[in-house]
């Protein structure tokens, strides 16, 4: 039974009663676009759905709308910090999933990728010989692209983030700081420009547009590790096949068999494949729970919508820019 054919009965993972060594037309030698049909990058409108749906709940619900009550310049301005009383548990800042998850994100993120890129066989079939160290390459420097975009958006971008820069340059400031503070011209001016510094020192932004950084990190997170599961598959030595299915096959695999099926990975490697892929579908969904939360609770409607924007930009870079510029496809890679 010829590959392609045997492929069929493993997205279910059953297992035919017959296999034959591979002619030279396999899978491992056809486009792999015909065998995993690249993602449209319109499926990233779930994301405005999500903000927007957030928004619309916020809007409508009495207790929603009471947090959202402060006193705000129309549609641009945000307190950061202000204190309030939490109405229900994720709408307090304190609430342990954003503490651990939200607060961490990059580090669960970064850890997703690992897990997959460490669990995925990448194939070695190709006129290219180094294809499986150049899968690894590309998909680190992805994942460096991907880092950067989070730390000069959030973290530091040749001082203050981005994030804290446009608040700065529209007219927000710190407040309530304690005398000491105050009274220490050094001391108040580190607080000027950086919103960790400004809390860390007890007071609060106030006044400025505040584009949502966790709106950021969760579209920037749960976005690039479905693309990257998406390469990791499309990569592999078995493109068409489940990890789950490859694991009930490879149970019943001999050593000759699993040699003539191109390198059929163990059953304990189909099975570590799975559980990383159900570790990211996990942040993923933490993800996007998060988002939906933050649209509902946290920002403006224009502060959530920059974040997502400049998020979008990021992905856009680093996935989709090849369709235009095909060198950086070659030394990047991507969708």
């Amino acid at each position: 039974m010829p590959v392609t054919t045997r492929n069929a009965h493993l997205r279910n993972g059953t297992t035919p009663e017959k296999m034959v060594k591979p002619g030279p037309q396999t899978t491992a030698s056809r486009s792999l676009t015909e065998i995993t049909p690249r993602p449209s990058p319109y499926l990233l409108l779930i994301y405005p759905f999500i903000l927007a749906l957030g928004s619309l709940y916020s809007a409508i619900s009495p207790v929603a709308s009471i947090q959202q009550e402060t006193p705000l310049a129309a549609g641009i301005t945000s307190e950061i910090n202000a204190p309030h009383i939490p109405v229900n548990y994720f709408s307090s800042k304190r609430n342990l999933v954003n503490l651990l998850f939200v607060k961490r994100g990059w580090f669960w993120t970064s850890l997703a990728l690992l897990f997959l890129q460490l669990t995925s066989k990448a194939s070695s079939a190709s006129p290219t010989p180094n294809k499986r160290a150049n899968h690894y390459l590309q998909a680190f420097l992805r994942y460096c692209l991907l880092t950067l975009t989070w730390v000069f958006v959030t973290q530091w971008f040749f001082g203050p983030p981005l994030v804290d820069r446009s608040f700065t340059l529209t007219g927000g400031h710190c407040e309530g700081l304690p005398a000491k503070i105050a009274d220490n011209p050094a001391a108040k001016l580190a607080t000027i420009y950086s919103g960790s510094v400004c809390k860390a020192a007890g007071g609060y932004w106030r006044g400025g547009h505040d584009i949502s950084g966790h709106v950021f990190m969760l579209v920037l997170s749960s976005a690039s590790l479905l693309y990257e599961m998406y390469l990791a598959d499309r990569h592999s030595a078995h493109p068409s096949v489940s990890p789950r299915a490859a694991a009930n096959v490879a149970h019943d695999l001999t050593a000759e068999e699993k040699k003539s099926m191109g390198g059929w990975e163990s059953e304990t490697e189909a099975k570590a494949r799975m559980y990383a892929r159900y570790f990211l579908y996990g942040v993923v969904a933490l993800d996007c729970l998060m988002l939906l939360t933050t649209a509902i609770w946290f920002h403006t409607w224009m502060e959530k919508l920059n974040g997502m924007l400049i998020a979008g930009i990021g992905l856009w870079v680093t996935y989709f820019i090849g369709d235009f510029v095909p060198a950086w496809r070659e030394v990047v890679g991507g969708l």
